[in-house]
């Protein structure tokens, strides 16, 4: 979706996209394609690739929860 203006997070022109869950208009760098998401979104709802998600390396004995 082609819009007007400046990227909400970076503050540069060429906004391409607008986030499907908050609505704020991002560039190309700040868009997940897809998720429909911006990338602060994505950050907030636990999202990215695969590879992101895989465990960390952490000593016997470290849990990690996750709500």
């Amino acid at each position: 979706m082609s819009v007007a203006g400046n990227c909400e997070i970076c503050g540069t022109g060429g906004v391409d996209h607008t986030c499907s869950r908050c609505a704020q208009l991002v560039c190309e760098k700040h868009f997940d394609e897809e998720t429909g998401l911006c990338v602060e979104c994505l950050s907030e709802v636990g999202g990215g690739s695969d590879q992101e998600r895989q465990p960390q390396d952490m000593p016997d004995g470290v849990d990690t929860y996750r709500f």
